[in-house]
């Protein structure tokens, strides 16, 4: 055991750092990523071949469009298994975070090519609505198209259990996909059923529409692809998870603030943060309090973090005071806003300042000048020799756990 100067005794690293030796490694997500995602990779051919055979059988272009939809989808489970291998290539030194932002490059050539497909795919169906054909609507056509809404099921519910398990989103956004798939299948199933039934021909409406969807996430796909080159807001998911398991690593992280995550591709995180303690904590017990959750972090997500250590006064009811009043003027002027970071302290002339860190949702009601301008104002009201150093978060920050002791996500800019 060791102690600190308070004579408070802390239990040694591998008892409080909350590791568990039953939880799935980073090497172990990998493996079962590439796994999940050469699985998905099969499916989605074995439902294009089935659709595009379908269609050539019976003419039907909105099923031949549905097969190529599939083999997108084919392509981008490629991108993922190549994107996984990737990113368990060592960095060297003209890489030095790895190599995992090749799923971004290949993501847009991949895009390119959707797009090149859905407007062949379009022209075809233009022209079927402009020349109807006799379609062949027989056993094989239904069967295809059955057989994919409930492959395409099957993947949602695979995708999104595997997606929770891994702490994944990337196999969450492919869940909602292949929900997205089923509804365009029954769209294109509909389609199939009034022309067998009654004769109507929407044969060429429904392969254009399934066209668009490809067109749609291509252009999608670019988008996104685009954004993370650029150096965009991390996903909601990506923070919530980082936020939580610190949060969940050890029961004397008070909260979580100013969380900056860079994505450098998947299973190459880096993200810094500020952790709220107990001021009465030693140097050396909070030291390896956070040095313990860092290692945490990059053993079991991959994610290279980086924390620091803020007190936070626990029973100073002068403190908590103050925290309040600001709290209650901050949202008279923004609703929803966050408090946190708050040191109340003398400066070298025996004036007393409050420095803290405001974190408004969304955007700010007022402009900035304004803002600080009514906020000091308010709180001479409390305290007129009261200086405030205001500190406005940036909108790339997170915050957590504001309403002590509760420890639940009060306000989060990125979520």
């Amino acid at each position: 055991m060791i102690q600190n100067s308070t004579e408070r005794e802390i239990p040694l690293q591998e008892d409080y750092c909350g590791h568990d030796p039953e939880a799935m490694t980073a090497l172990d997500r990998k493996r079962t990523g590439l796994r999940v995602a050469i699985a998905g990779l099969l499916m989605n051919l074995l439902l294009a071949g089935a659709k595009l055979l379908a269609g050539a059988v019976s003419g039907s272009i909105a099923i031949s469009a549905d097969g190529w939809n599939n083999l997108s989808d084919s392509f981008s489970s490629v991108i993922s298994i190549v994107s996984i291998r990737m990113a368990a290539k060592p960095a060297d030194r003209k890489h030095p975070f790895g190599y995992a932002r090749f799923e971004y490059i290949a993501s847009s050539v991949i895009a390119l090519g959707m797009l090149t497909v859905a407007g062949q795919v379009g022209y075809r169906s233009v022209m079927r609505i402009l020349y109807p054909e006799t379609l062949d609507t027989g056993l094989l056509a239904f069967a295809a198209l059955l057989f994919s809404i409930a492959v395409k099921l099957f993947q949602f519910f695979f995708y999104r259990h595997q997606g929770k398990r891994l702490v994944s989103t990337v196999f969450i956004a492919a869940s909602k996909d292949s929900l997205a798939d089923v509804y365009a299948t029954s769209g294109v199933l509909l389609a199939t059923t009034l022309y067998r039934f009654a004769g109507v021909n929407v044969d060429g409406p429904a392969g254009l529409l399934v066209s668009l969807l490809i067109a749609w996430s291509a252009v999608g796909i670019m988008r996104n692809t685009a954004t993370l080159l650029i150096g965009g807001k991390p996903s909601s998911e990506l923070t919530a998870l980082i936020s939580g398991k610190i949060l969940e690593a050890d029961r004397r992280i008070l909260g979580v603030h100013d969380l900056i995550v860079h994505d450098y591709g998947p299973g190459s995180v880096f993200a810094t943060a500020h952790v709220d303690l107990d001021s009465r904590e030693s140097f050396l017990e909070s030291h390896l309090i956070v040095d313990c959750i860092e290692r945490k972090l990059l053993r079991e997500y991959d994610v290279h973090l980086l924390l620091r250590a803020d007190p936070y006064y626990v029973g100073d009811a002068e403190h908590h005071a103050l925290h309040s009043q600001i709290k209650r003027v901050a949202n008279e002027i923004a609703e929803g806003t966050v408090i946190h970071s708050l040191h109340l302290f003398l400066s070298d002339e025996g004036v007393r300042v409050a420095s803290f860190d405001v974190s408004v949702p969304g955007r700010l009601p007022v402009d900035e000048t304004e803002f600080f301008s009514a906020f000091r104002e308010k709180m001479k009201a409390y305290d007129p020799d009261l200086v405030l150093w205001i500190t406005l978060d940036q909108e790339y920050l997170s915050v957590v756990s504001d309403d002590r002791p509760d420890l639940k996500v009060t306000a989060d800019r990125d979520l």
